[in-house]
């Protein structure tokens, strides 16, 4: 009886790493997401994104239509914590190009509450960038 357990258990274990190795696990119930540090890097790996409150932001400060608009920068949020391009671990405060310490910011004088914000300022070398969340739907 015990091996007959013990050979479940492997089988299990053996089908489960094979789903996670074909990024079909855990399962997708098909619905839409945000998207993941992981996703945004697999189809770009120079991209330009950070994390905050669970979503992950890109820089945006290069586009045309962010010239017609202006952000001004408001309540300091936090810092990044840790400059790195690792996906599997892409935290709160991650960033894949900005170091340790570059400070973000909220925009336009809104104050930092509940919901994640659509648009931080980052500061870097005494110039401010601007960041989007990256939302679907």
């Amino acid at each position: 009886m015990k091996v007959i357990i013990y050979i479940a258990l492997c089988l299990l274990l053996g089908i489960m790493a094979a789903l996670a190795l074909t990024n079909t696990f855990p399962f997708n119930s098909g619905g839409i997401g945000n998207p993941t540090a992981k996703d945004i890097l697999k189809g770009n790996p120079d991209a330009d994104i950070l994390k905050l409150d669970g979503l992950i932001y890109s820089n945006v400060s290069d586009r045309e239509w962010l010239d017609d608009n202006r952000y001004t920068k408001g309540e300091k949020i936090g810092e990044i914590k840790k400059q790195t391009t690792a996906t599997w671990w892409f935290r709160n405060f991650f960033a894949t190009k900005l170091p340790k310490g570059t400070k973000i910011f909220m925009s336009n004088g809104k104050e930092y509450g509940e919901y994640p914000p659509s648009l931080v300022i980052v500061e870097i070398n005494n110039e401010e960038l601007v960041y989007q969340a990256m939302v679907e739907g």
